[in-house]
């Protein structure tokens, strides 16, 4: 009799059974931030990784040749006597629309341990519009190859699943492509974007004194190298991030349109300070309309975005870092010469991050 009793015991009622399940929902949603938490700092210490690599390969690239690279390129092939009408792909003259060239994510590919899938892009060997059209017999059709997936290249915050530039993000506009008859649309995003400085404006080949030096440290034109960073390698934006979710992210591929603006321009691989970090909608009257952070840096991490600078450092930067918004002429600081004293009290903390070249102390950040 005592021992059913001391069985009939052991057994939980209905009650006990439903206040231990209580007690263990209440602890998950409890311990449930704090592991949403613990997992953001880990996927936003590997997006710093991330952009350390960036910022080494860099450096390495320009170790190797003297120069940073072109953050994209802008002209074509000039008549010679191999190519008597100029580049008959994108319509023969030494300047295009809609003309496909690499970007900086391309040629540092040998310098991020991806040398096969440099060598077989043939980078060096064409450009990216010549490729697309199938100059190279080897690679007929470049679309899975553009798509390669590269992880250096992801932020794993970002939530674009698919690992693919959307919306106005895509090569079907571009002669190259049209000429390849190619199937693919998009390239393979990345996360990261160079920086073009304050600079917003597109290449003009016909105004070239207002637009040949954007004074970030990459732009279509020229690389810059390490002595041309005058406002210290410290305090000047290498590379930044850019979100796939809100912003359309970029791509380690190359440009569309290197003469174009707003999506479809150089800001596919290039962010501009001219524009508030991590705002869509900026009160910035932009030459293309209001892009936005189509051409800025952006994340998705909680409270601002990661940076790259010039010595190979990475910083975490809050979105309420000084911010001044164009309101005139004179924020056209874009096109100013280092230390021109009218623009003193205009420059925020931001944009003189993004200049190499400004010549004013930084401030705070």
């Amino acid at each position: 009799m005592n021992s059913l009793r001391s069985n009939s015991r052991r057994a939980f009622t209905l009650v006990e059974l439903l206040v231990v399940i209580a007690i263990i929902g209440t602890l998950v949603a409890l311990l449930l931030p704090a592991v949403q938490s613990a997992r953001e700092t880990a996927r936003k210490m590997q997006c710093q990784s991330n952009l350390h690599n960036l910022a080494i390969a860099m450096h390495n690239y320009h170790d190797a040749l003297n120069t940073f690279p072109n953050g994209s390129f802008y002209e074509g092939v000039k008549a010679s006597p191999m190519f008597p009408t100029g580049d008959v792909i994108c319509g023969g003259g030494p300047v295009y629309q809609n003309c496909e060239q690499w970007g900086w994510g391309a040629l540092i590919l040998p310098y991020v341990e991806q040398p096969n899938l440099h060598a077989q892009l043939t980078v060096n060997e064409y450009s990216l519009h010549h490729l697309l059209a199938g100059a190279n017999i080897y690679l007929p059709d470049p679309g899975d190859v553009l798509q390669t997936k590269l992880a250096l290249f992801l932020c794993p915050s970002d939530a674009n699943p698919t690992g693919e530039l959307t919306h106005n993000r895509n090569f079907t506009a571009g002669l190259g492509y049209q000429a390849g008859s190619l199937s693919f649309s998009h390239p393979s995003m990345s996360n990261y974007v160079c920086n073009r400085g304050p600079g917003f404006r597109a290449f003009n080949p016909n105004n070239r004194a207002a637009t040949i030096d954007t004074f970030g440290v990459f732009m279509e034109t020229q690389g810059k190298a390490m002595k041309d960073i005058t406002d210290g390698t410290s305090n000047t934006f290498l590379i930044g991030e850019r979100d796939g979710a809100f912003c359309d992210s970029g791509t380690w591929v190359g440009v569309t349109n290197p003469a174009g603006t707003g999506t479809v321009s150089p800001f596919f691989v290039a962010g501009s300070v001219h524009v508030r970090l991590n705002t869509p909608d900026p009160p910035i009257a932009w030459n293309s309309g209001n892009a936005g952070c189509y051409m800025g840096f952006s994340s998705l991490h909680p409270g601002g975005a990661n940076f790259a600078f010039a010595d190979g450092s990475v910083r975490f930067i809050i979105n309420n870092i000084e911010f001044k918004a164009d309101t005139g002429p004179l924020h056209d600081y874009d096109v100013h010469l280092p230390k021109d004293t009218r623009y003193s009290n205009v420059y925020s903390v931001y944009s003189r991050l993004g200049r190499r070249n400004d010549g004013f102390p930084v401030g705070d950040f």
